[in-house]
């Protein structure tokens, strides 16, 4: 199928949307526009459309991804997100997430681990396996982190109570059912919220 630049839609300053058979392909710089012989109503030759790609779009997204995760630790999820957001097409996301993932700079069972680590004493495991489920971990990861990691909800319940009840003992019945209400919400399971706390 011939290819044929429909638009160029330019947006801030320097920085243009190329359309191609009328879906949005990449952004490139003005500057590239003209190295590159981009015109609208032209077709664009596959040899060209190739080198481009690799010359300045896979390029800048496995540059854009390296950036991000120098900030941050991202799960794979994340990062695909973020590259996205940037307006990188599925190709050079893909060839981004391969990049960082062949140096080890993104493995989610790392982060798993790490997040766990962090969390432990101060959130329930439910509340930590839902939160990394939502990071686009799988539960095969979250298992493996979880059997790595000595974890129990005792000491982050404990804080908890501490923080939400400190006056238990003259707290309405209203007041105490909040309480309680709160603690399940947050993860943690009932019997062993009334180990601790009489209701």
């Amino acid at each position: 199928m011939e290819q044929v630049i429909t638009s160029l839609e330019y947006v801030e300053k320097k920085k243009v949307r190329v359309y191609i058979n009328d879906e949005f392909a990449f952004p490139l710089y003005q500057s590239e526009i003209k190295k590159y012989s981009i015109e609208e109503g032209q077709f664009i030759e596959q040899e060209r459309y190739n080198k481009i790609m690799e010359e300045i779009i896979f390029r800048r997204a496995k540059q854009k991804a390296m950036n991000l995760l120098k900030r941050m630790d991202r799960t794979e999820q994340e990062l695909r997100t973020k590259l996205r957001q940037a307006e990188y097409p599925s190709a050079a996301v893909e060839t981004a997430i391969e990049y960082v993932k062949s140096y080890h700079y993104i493995d989610d069972l790392r982060y798993a681990e790490n997040y766990i680590r962090y969390k432990k004493g101060t959130k329930s495991i439910r509340m930590i396996e839902m939160e990394l489920r939502q990071k686009g971990i799988d539960k095969e990861s979250i298992r493996s982190a979880l059997e790595e990691e000595t974890i129990s909800d005792d000491e982050a319940l404990k804080k908890a109570i501490r923080k939400k009840a400190k006056n238990w003992d003259t707290m309405s019945y209203l007041e105490k059912r909040k309480v309680f209400a709160y603690l399940y919400r947050k993860g943690f399971k009932e019997e062993d919220i009334r180990k601790y706390l009489e209701f």
